[in-house]
């Protein structure tokens, strides 16, 4: 894989985020963290000294804020996320100023060191924020001393004393600088390993500007005022205003991420992308991209469907603990049980095919739950915004869409282009249009039923007809088979289609009964028609209705229908055996259907696919397949019908295996029930005659 699909850039604040540009954000964003680092760990080793001395002679109120600022970032209870900006600031910052201002830089520096190391170690930050947060702390108490410290004396007022002018203005600048100093390094930090500009940037941490702001300006005040231990009274306040603040988090998590797996749910991506949208309103014209990436792996469904919930639970929860190993917990969500949706801030279309290669990545090792190994068996789909829309709910459809199309070609990853959603716009117009259709009987001409003749190729009779949709829109003109039946199968519009056709076919089928001209007639239908309880039922009733015996009329399954299903398909086919209607296999040999699953249906008929058929003249294995299907066939007593026939080779050569039924547009291409009778009166004697069969083929033409 290429290396660049394998990068992914970390930036201080935890957040982790997929970089296509790779190896050049990484090193600057070490080199950031190096001279950050490094500056301050020669910083401190210059106050030390200087610290050691006046610990000797330090007064009270000193030691009670150094104590209270080790203590008062360290949470008493609940776990709380270090991605949510509501907790990465340090509230021990006000005590340190406030020793800042009171005894001086040297001090300040190295309780501020202490107790950043305790506050981020507390608060379950990665080991780059160990180190970094606590650096940027001391640099901006250093910065502050020697800008003001040049100017001012220092320290600035002692405890207890109130502040005179010249002490406030001083404190003021102290506060300014240090701030400017600390949030500044911060958003330097982001700066390397994202795409956004610096305002974007700095509106993240503007929660942490507040917060800071008011512990320096509003309590570090407060602390000054206070004599030796009593300035202890203010830890109180402090942490529980703290904890009540962490606790609410801890909560507000709780709702919107998923107990088994740790991920997000819907209500956790959503405020997700909330905080990424949250100024489009300020800056319109520079809206902050993202992507959102669908990963959806559906062996998980067949884990659960064969294993049972329980291990399925497991699957999942370790394919979600990779991704909230390398994305964080607040950037993957489980939509459902086979899809997982992953939030990539700042992603452009460059490098989305690399994130999305990425994401699979991640999930590409098998998992393995109780010693035994399973491959999710994933595929993805990724949709950028602002191009391809800013709400959260068009975004995810259109990831999925591209998901499912990606798995559909045969492709892991996709990015979505606007022709998947207006096919499945088109999809949904052409869904509603034929429930219209099929409501109004002014427009049921639309919808017509053909007949195409099966031939049985050693008489020349005619066998059976299939009856085939096909449906002639007023504007549209005529609708593709395929598509019309692949909009429609997800919905109950399907069960309605079916059932008008087979009302007509069997209409139709009682006219040529009375007509003396009965005919063996097979319905296509789909796999949704059987998971109706009542499918057999009706069946039997509308052929009572009609006066058709049970054996004229037979149900056309896929192969593919037969494998996905088998259990609900041998349920309903011997259903049908009972009530004497046939079953008939379409498209035989593209499933890899087993010879197990054939002998579990009282099939009437078996249709080999048209391309086998259409290389029996050229193709020594076609030829072979067909010859043993045929022998299989004729050993469990059911008929073989050759799909395809397209000219005389091929009809000349299955016509040497006895009792093959051939089908195809060399015969009759599918035609109206009035074209069909006069087609009858042009049959001609066996096959096996080519002359006459030639001469029969001439003038049909």
């Amino acid at each position: 894989m290429n290396s660049s699909y394998q990068y992914i850039g970390w930036s201080v604040s935890g957040e982790w985020s997929v970089s296509g540009e790779g190896r050049r954000r990484r090193y600057v964003a070490l080199l950031v963290m190096v001279t950050v680092t490094g500056t301050a760990a020669v910083t401190l080793a210059l106050a030390v000294p200087n610290a050691i001395r006046f610990f000797d002679h330090a007064p009270a109120g000193f030691w009670a804020m150094a104590l209270a600022a080790l203590v008062v970032d360290i949470p008493l209870f609940g776990a709380f996320s270090r991605e949510d900006p509501r907790v990465r600031s340090t509230l021990s910052i006000c005590y340190t100023f406030a020793i800042f201002v009171l005894y001086g830089a040297a001090p300040a520096i190295v309780v501020q060191a202490i107790a950043g190391v305790v506050s981020v170690v507390g608060q379950r930050y990665n080991l780059r924020g160990v180190v970094y947060i606590p650096a940027r702390l001391v640099l901006a108490t250093a910065a502050a001393e020697l800008v003001v410290g040049a100017v001012y004396p220092r320290p600035v007022t002692g405890q207890g004393i109130g502040l005179s002018r010249e002490d406030l203005l001083a404190f003021l600048l102290l506060a300014v600088v240090w701030l400017v100093v600390s949030f500044g390094l911060l958003v330097a930090a982001f700066v390397p390993t994202q795409t956004a500009d610096l305002r974007q940037r700095f509106s993240e941490v503007w929660a942490d500007v507040v917060l800071a702001a008011a512990a320096v300006l509003v309590v570090a005040p407060l602390l000054v005022a206070i004599r030796g231990w009593w300035s202890l009274l203010v830890v109180v306040p402090v942490m529980l205003w703290n904890q009540l603040t962490r606790e609410q988090l801890r909560r507000e998590q709780e709702w919107a991420r998923e107990p088994e797996t740790g991920l997000l749910n819907r209500r956790g991506l959503v405020a997700g992308v909330r905080s990424i949208t949250a100024h489009d309103s300020a800056a319109p014209q520079a809206l902050r991209p993202f992507g959102i990436i669908l990963v959806a792996f559906e062996s998980a469904l067949a884990i659960n469907r064969t294993l049972g919930r329980e291990l399925y639970e497991k699957v999942v929860g370790v394919a979600s603990s990779r991704l909230i190993d390398v994305y964080g917990g607040d950037r993957a969500a489980r939509l459902s049980g086979e899809a997982i949706a992953i939030l990539v801030p700042d992603l452009t279309e460059p490098d989305a095919l690399a994130a999305t290669e990425a994401a699979l990545a991640v999930l590409d090792p098998p998992v393995e739950v109780d010693e035994i190994s399973f491959a999710l068996d994933a595929a993805a789909g990724v949709a950028l915004s602002p191009q391809h829309g800013r709400d959260l709910s068009d975004l995810l459809m259109k990831a999925e869409l591209t998901a499912a199309e990606a798995r559909r070609t045969g492709q892991r990853v996709g990015l979505y282009v606007s022709r998947a959603t207006e096919l499945a716009q088109r999809r949904i117009v052409l869904l509603r249009e034929l429930h219209t259709v099929l409501r109004d009987p002014v427009r049921h001409h639309e919808i017509a039923v053909l007949y195409q003749p099966q031939i049985d190729l050693g008489t020349g009779r005619l066998a059976a007809v299939e009856a085939l949709l096909r449906w002639t829109h007023p504007q549209w003109g005529p609708i593709p088979a395929d598509i019309l039946i692949e909009s429609i199968e997800p919905s109950e519009i399907m069960h309605e289609l079916t059932a008008h056709v087979l009302g007509r076919v069997a209409e139709q089928m009682h006219r040529w009964n009375e007509q003396g001209e009965p005919l063996r007639v097979s319905v296509n239908v789909s796999v949704q028609d059987l998971h109706r309880p009542d499918f057999v039922a009706e069946l039997g009733r509308l052929v009572d209705e009609h006066g058709i015996a049970p054996g004229q009329l037979a149900i056309e399954i896929t192969e593919r229908m037969l494998i996905s299903d088998i259990e609900r398909v041998s349920l309903v086919a011997r259903a049908l055996a009972e009530r004497g209607l046939g079953l008939s296999l379409d498209d035989f040999g593209t499933g890899y259907a087993s010879l197990q699953q054939l002998r579990q249906l009282p099939l009437r008929e078996v249709k080999l696919d048209r391309s086998y058929i259409s290389g029996v003249v050229d193709n020594p294995t076609d030829r072979a397949i067909v010859a043993s299907v045929h022998q299989l066939a004729r050993a469990l007593g059911v008929d073989v019908v050759a799909e395809g026939v397209e000219d005389e080779g091929i009809a000349q050569a299955l016509a040497e295996l006895p009792g093959v039924i051939g089908q195809g547009w060399y015969f009759g291409r599918p035609m109206s029930a009035e074209e069909l009778c006069e087609w009858c009166q042009l049959l001609p004697r066996p096959v096996s005659d080519r002359r006459r069969f030639r001469r029969w083929v001439e003038r049909r033409r």
